[in-house]
């Protein structure tokens, strides 16, 4: 058993620097490690895009070369076929010329068509019967013993046209007869290469070129670098551009790829492909620009994000710096400095937490757009986890901050007990499935009906000790009991409770039993440790000391461990009438004829308390235990309105949403999903299938009547009361204070509950300017908003939208 003193002893105020300084250090060191992970996680993604991007270049370069290889093959094949007919055969040039002559106006391709002797004398369709020799020319030499080929571009002897030759052997029927009796060639002009190489683009400023079996240029943007009748074009393996020099060389060898380097005295990537059919090599040069602007955004990001994170260590140094002075000082000067330490730490939290949030912002929506890669969702999810990470550290500090700095106050509300207990169950049997394990929940049966407490942090203690218990259970089950231990007598409207965590997870040592609630302590095994910050049992346990009690721990290695606490907790008779109450108006009932509601839960505590809560105001509420309950009822009663859970037994909320839009009598019934799912793909998938809102679990009675008055078109009616005295008084400065402030519409006043409940200042801030630049007369709102926004301070914004939205109904 473990209890923890949140009162400070001599000894233990001596050693509050010495604590602080670890505390910083081990901040720090969370910090640099979870920066370090993040820098190395950018670059793998940067460097897996770049991949991709460089791939996605090189395909153009393997379309035009496919596009060319393509092209000579069926020329090659044309030849081939031509030289295999009689006429060609015969070698008798008279009966050939009209015959081929024909042919190059059919096929409207070659620029001629020639017929070679074994001597090197031919004969052409351009000049007939030349006086010139091809003896001497690589391409007959190959044709005459027994092999087709496709030339490098050449100057024709007989034309002075630069062509190429595609060459291939003339048998003779014979049987007998080994060699060719002669060398048939169709030749082409190099034009119809060159509008291929030149379509060849990928982004601004790119070109492309060939080079032939020498290095020499076939297409150039650089006429210089091109054979004409008078110079023979010069060859990229001798000029004296290192670079332009070694890709040559690599495209001479038949090789493939891209590169990076400078081009023309920029850095620019070339990517380099060989044909097959030909001894030649295709080259698309790309500004680097082209390929790498897309890897803009990502490194704005990392920036962002290391630029937080220099300036959290900054700050941290800093603060450190700031107290070794002091501790020079008296002990009451150490004190002020250590309680001002805790005050800086709050600010700078939020002062930090606002851009992250920008930052996870942005990462959501681009993982929510369509446009968006699959590949590049990768790499923005990873941006969105080290983001997600910095936050919760962040948030623990905060939290810790003003624990430390006595700023932390309890806010008790009346609740209802049950569905309270089951919206965090719910949760948690989420959680446990996806790890495989079993989550039992035991509830005593005199549990109380409505208690006086404080739901965030109540909520906030027990999801972490059952989140502990899951995490370190990879087997077994994770067990919730909450018991009365103390009925209270009928004088004294009290409960005593015990709440206990069980699991059969690793267990703890004894030795790790002392530290597991000092701050930034983790236990287990390091990849468990990866997954927190080691502030959360510190918190959990300072808050349920707040609350007047202690968490004690029993524990063994291997077989699990158990964690309970023990709280008294008055007891809500009236929680429905307190929980309708809405600043000083109470909600009593609606103008009109009644609605009827049918409620679709197959808990009876989540069932209870929408009943419970509208029955009172005029609303006639059926319920239902599961989804197939749910249908027939729906069809049998025609309800104005249905509220239904997703996971139920026989027919879950989703199967029964598809079964109401497909019943045409029922099919246009207004549908509102409840949910404790905390994942947003649920919600969604939920509106697609044709539900109308969505409110999570538990359920917030503000958010439940503001969407039945949305859908139903309600007006509430409220209780009227005169306010005497004091209550008059403070009326008439309330009413003073509203003729001052002239606020927004019930709309805009929900959007900033909301931004409000979610804690984003800075989004409040914008919409607090954007007010005052549409309509002056919101000034003095806009500048109250934003001076709250600035203290962060979420229940002195609330107070104030809570107030004005219920004026402005």
């Amino acid at each position: 058993m473990i209890q923890q003193n949140s009162s400070l002893s001599t000894s233990d105020k001596e050693n509050h620097p010495l604590r602080n300084l670890l505390i910083r250090f081990i901040l720090g060191g969370t910090t640099l490690v979870v920066s370090i992970s993040a820098y190395f996680s950018y670059q793998a993604t940067r460097n897996m895009m770049l991949k991709d991007l460089r791939q996605s270049a090189f395909l153009e370069v393997q379309r035009g070369s496919a596009e060319i290889e393509e092209w000579l093959n069926v020329r090659q094949v044309e030849v081939q076929t031509l030289a295999n007919t009689s006429t060609v055969r015969s070698l008798n040039w008279s009966v050939a010329e009209p015959y081929l002559k024909a042919e190059v106006k059919r096929i409207n391709e070659f620029f001629l068509f020639q017929i070679a002797n074994p001597d090197g004398s031919y004969s052409n369709t351009k000049v007939g019967r030349a006086n010139k020799n091809i003896q001497d020319r690589d391409y007959f030499q190959k044709a005459i013993v027994g092999k087709s080929n496709i030339s490098d571009p050449f100057i024709s002897r007989s034309t002075g046209i630069p062509l190429i030759a595609i060459s291939t052997p003339i048998w003779s029927n014979s049987a007998s007869s080994n060699s060719p009796i002669g060398a048939f060639q169709g030749n082409v002009r190099v034009d119809r290469i060159a509008e291929v190489v030149n379509s060849l683009h990928y982004g601004a400023n790119s070109y492309a070129f060939a080079l032939n079996s020498q290095g020499q240029a076939i297409v150039d943007p650089n006429s210089a670098l091109m054979s004409t009748v008078e110079k023979p074009a010069p060859s990229l393996l001798k000029i004296g551009d290192r670079n332009l020099n070694a890709i040559a060389q690599r495209m001479v060898n038949k090789q493939q790829g891209i590169e990076l380097m400078e081009i023309d005295g920029t850095k620019k990537y070339v990517a380099y492909l060989p044909l097959q059919g030909a001894n030649w090599s295709v080259a698309l040069v790309i500004p680097r620009q082209n390929i790498e602007s897309r890897l803009q955004f990502l490194d704005l990001i990392a920036l962002i994000v290391g630029g937080l994170t220099v300036t959290m260590i900054t700050v941290l140094w800093q603060v450190q710096a700031f107290e070794q002075r002091e501790l020079k000082k008296s002990k009451a000067a150490a004190d002020t400095a250590n309680h001002a330490k805790s005050e800086f730490l709050a600010n700078m939290s939020h002062e930090l937490r606002t851009p992250l949030n920008g930052i996870l912002g942005c990462a959501q929506i681009l993982l929510r757009s369509p446009a968006l890669p699959k590949q590049e969702q990768y790499h923005v999810n990873i941006i969105e986890q080290c983001g997600s990470h910095l936050l919760t550290l962040i948030n623990d500090i905060l939290d810790l901050s003003k624990i430390e700095a006595k700023k932390l106050e309890l806010h008790p509300d009346d609740v209802h007990f049950p569905s309270f207990l089951q919206g965090i169950v719910e949760i948690c049997q989420i959680r446990a499935k996806q790890k495989g394990i079993l989550f039992v929940y035991k509830p005593a049966l005199n549990l109380p009906t409505g208690i006086h407490v404080d739901v965030k942090r109540l909520r906030q203690v027990l999801l972490n000790l059952l989140g502990n218990a899951i995490k370190f259970t990879d087997k077994g089950q994770v067990t919730f009991n909450i018991e009365v231990i103390d009925q209270p007598p009928s004088d004294r409207q009290k409960h005593r409770l015990r709440c206990t965590v069980e699991d059969t997870g690793i267990g703890i040592t004894p030795a790790e039993l002392s530290k597991i609630f000092l701050p930034f302590e983790q236990v287990g095994e390091k990849k468990r440790q990866a997954e927190g910050t080691g502030l959360g049992l510190a918190i959990t346990q300072q808050l349920v000391q707040i609350m007047g009690s202690d968490i004690h721990v029993q524990s063994q290695i291997g077989q699990g461990s158990s964690f309970w606490f023990e709280l008294e907790i008055p007891e809500a008779t009236d929680w429905v009438q307190s929980a309708m109450t809405a600043s000083e108006k109470q909600i009593i009932g609606f103008e009109g004829s009644p609605y009827t509601i049918l409620m679709v839960d197959d808990r009876w505590e989540n069932r209870t308390v929408i009943t419970n809560l509208l029955q009172p105001l005029g609303f006639n509420v059926v319920e239902a235990n599961n989804g197939k309950e749910g249908l027939e009822i729906a069809i049998a009663l025609k309800p104005d309105l249905i509220i239904t859970d997703l996971l139920m037994p026989e027919m879950d909320g989703f199967e029964l949403i598809k079964h109401l839009r497909h019943t045409p009598e029922i099919k246009d019934v207004l549908i509102i999903v409840s949910s404790a799912s905390v994942f947003e793909a649920d919600q969604h998938r939920s509106l697609q299938a044709g539900g109308n809102a969505f409110l999570s679990k538990p359920i917030q009675v503000d958010e439940l009547l503001h969407q039945l008055e949305k859908y139903l078109n309600l007006v509430w009616i409220y209780k009227q009361s005169q306010p005497d005295g004091e209550k008059a008084q403070e009326a008439s400065i309330a009413n003073s204070q509203s003729a001052q402030l002239t606020p927004p519409s019930s709309q805009i006043l929900h959007e900033l509950v909301t931004l409000a409940s979610k804690g984003n200042f800075n989004a409040i801030l914008k919409c607090a300017d954007q007010l005052e630049e549409t309509d002056t007369t919101f000034a003095p709102f806009a500048n109250e908003l934003r001076q709250l926004a600035r203290q962060f301070d979420e229940d002195l914004i609330l107070n104030l939208l809570t107030q004005y939205a219920v004026e402005t109904v």
